[in-house]
């Protein structure tokens, strides 16, 4: 298997386990402020990650780290945004919302890495869209909270680029660490300064940041960063995209909600847009 195959195999797993976070962090929220979650969920995956660094007796070089600043600012404005905004919008909107990211990633792509969309890659992130839009619309209405997760996807989309870029040549397992870091300090001293800082003391919110804390942030963000190296910003933003088609599977069969024929032909429009990208031997984003 090509390790370009590999890692965007590994990324597609990690999208499972981050749409299965959306039922536990909602249930989560209601005992945890959306600043504590997030400072215990990214200070977790950072000590994981710390761990294994020193195990493999890597030596922190703050140089090659300080390329994952910037990368870590914007990947806390985007889970900011996020984690703010589920509390006061719907489910379906912030899903729908969040996975616009697909379709800034290209324009931002254009604008500071001169990769101009070619014709693949724009019919992909409109059937994507499209999917996502019939697979979580329900009660489209506008929120304060949709305009800040729009916030969210925009930062999203712009990580993935500004990440891009970043880790050519880089110390990947670094470049995560970083990333992490910065998230759970920024939002450690959000919550403090804030005074909404708590640690969770029952089982349901404990179980959620433990896994989302280890899974999807210290492998997850490792993994999307490996993948990164691999792949090229749309592909990336692509297989992000269905993350929101695990999170519907997981409301279904955990969360309790029901996915109609409209939201059924929005998952099915979302894997024939990954087909499109990324099996058609002449609709490839990466010739072979």
């Amino acid at each position: 298997m090509k390790s370009e195959t590999l890692w965007a195999t590994a990324l597609i797993s990690v999208t499972v386990l981050w749409g299965w976070s959306f039922v536990a962090i909602h249930e989560s929220l209601e005992v945890l402020s959306a600043s504590a979650f997030n400072a215990c969920r990214f200070l977790m995956g950072a000590t994981v990650m710390l761990i294994v660094l020193l195990r493999r007796r890597r030596q922190i070089v703050w140089r090659e780290a300080r390329r994952g600043l910037l990368p870590g600012l914007v990947l806390f404005l985007a889970f900011a945004l996020q984690t703010v905004g589920i509390a006061f919008t719907t489910a379906s909107n912030a899903s729908f919302i969040t996975g616009l990211a697909v379709i800034f990633a290209p324009i931002f792509a254009f604008w500071t890495l001169q990769i101009s969309p070619n014709r693949q890659q724009i019919v992909g992130a409109i059937v994507a869209a499209t999917g996502l839009a019939l697979l979580t619309v329900q009660d489209l209405s506008v929120h304060v909270g949709d305009v800040l997760v729009l916030g969210c996807a925009v930062f999203t989309a712009l990580h993935i680029v500004v990440l891009s870029k970043q880790s050519k040549g880089s110390d990947v397992e670094l470049l995560a660490f970083i990333q992490v870091l910065i998230v759970g300090l920024l939002s450690l001293t959000w919550s403090v300064t804030s005074g909404e800082f708590s640690i969770p003391r029952t089982p349901q919110p404990i179980w959620t940041v433990v896994i989302v804390g280890i899974g999807g942030t210290a492998v997850g963000y490792f993994v999307q960063t490996k993948a990164q190296v691999e792949s090229p910003p749309s592909r990336i933003a692509l297989i992000l995209v269905l993350e929101p088609v695990f999170g519907g599977l997981f409301g279904y069969f955990i969360g309790g909600d029901r996915l109609n024929s409209v939201n059924l032909a929005g998952a099915v429009l979302i894997v024939i847009a990954m087909i499109i990208t990324e099996f058609h031997p002449r609709l490839r984003i990466i010739p072979d």
